[in-house]
């Protein structure tokens, strides 16, 4: 992917949401009407990339939490804000996703397509009353249609980006950019009930690529590639971060068929004997790593390192650049 995309994603999931207004009490969001809009209705299941973030069970997560709230204050602090801060708006959401559709490949100045939706934004935040740094308005009203939009043409430096904000029943945001905008504005005026993304409800975070997407884009993985047997018929690949008790992030390779499913897992192994046997230093902490299959499932299990999990249980304190492992350090 290139970089303009996640810059894009950046903006849209952080530094462009400035709000400028003090915390006030939250009622808790209202689910849509049957007949109503969804965010799922605009929303493409084969993105390229799928990002998923609970940030209220971030939060209250014993390992993570820590490191979510310092962020927001280091947040706060190099911006002087007073009042509500972008991180703080999305750490109270119930859910953010983000699906990316990046432009066309070599065409730098292509506006990548993503959708952002945020479920169960503060109550007190109204979306056309956001400002930037300066205090200037960032959106502008758009056109009249079944839901709220506003609109967002440039960005602060006054590029073209082309930007939707579409507010929804249920304290839900959708904000599209690029060619996502046209299908979701239709989407929202002819609701159509899409089902539920398939994700793991108790994962605190999930990404997703899309198989032969990330193959297209990782020469590893390709037919001459050192990891080919991993790429073969690779439809998915998702990282999931469970709770921080179990200390580990857990990586599902979902393949066309149990053959390349098969080879991939003998490959992973092999990768991970390799790591455990040399031991280099910037990958020594793989070492711990499982590999399992189920049909044409294989599962990853990589344990975090201890001195890792220590400092995220530190985060914020003075100790925290002490107890923080260097690059690639072993558990």
């Amino acid at each position: 992917m290139r970089p303009s995309t996640f810059a894009l994603v950046a903006w849209l999931a952080s530094g462009s949401l400035a709000i400028g207004c003090a915390a006030g009490p939250v009622a808790p969001p209202r689910a849509a009407h049957p007949a109503e809009p969804r965010w799922q209705d605009a929303f493409d299941e084969t993105s390229e990339l799928l990002v998923v973030v609970r940030p209220k069970e971030l939060r209250r997560d014993k390992v993570y939490g820590p490191l979510l709230k310092r962020t927001i204050e280091l947040a706060r602090e190099r911006n002087q804000v007073v009042s509500a801060t972008p991180l703080e708006a999305i750490e109270d959401a119930d859910e953010v996703v983000i699906g990316v559709h990046p432009g066309p490949r070599g065409d730098d100045a292509a506006t990548p397509n993503v959708i952002l939706v945020i479920v169960g934004v503060r109550a007190d935040i109204d979306p056309g009353a956001l400002t930037d740094g300066t205090g200037h308005a960032l959106w502008a009203p758009g056109p009249t249609g079944a839901v709220r939009e506003l609109n967002r043409e440039r960005d602060e430096r006054g590029f073209p980006m082309a930007a939707s904000l579409f507010e929804l029943p249920g304290r839900t945001w959708v904000i599209a950019s690029g060619e996502a905008r046209a299908p979701a504005r239709e989407a929202f005026a002819h609701p159509f009930q899409k089902p539920a993304l398939d994700l793991d409800p108790a994962a605190l975070a999930i990404v997703r690529f899309d198989g032969p997407s990330l193959v297209g884009r990782v020469r590893a993985l390709q037919t001459l590639g050192s990891h080919a047997a991993i790429g073969r018929r690779l439809r998915a690949l998702t990282l999931r971060l469970p709770p921080g008790a179990t200390a580990e992030v857990q990586i599902t390779l979902a393949y066309a068929d149990e053959d390349a499913a098969a080879f991939a897992e003998v490959a992973a192994r092999e990768a991970v004997d390799a790591i455990t046997r040399k031991k280099p230093e910037h990958l020594a902490w793989l070492a711990g790593a499982t590999v399992d299959r189920t049909g044409n499932h294989v599962e990853v299990k990589l344990p975090l390192p201890r001195t890792l999990v220590e400092g995220l249980l530190h985060a914020g304190s003075a100790e925290v650049g002490a107890t923080l492992p260097a690059a690639g350090a072993a558990p």
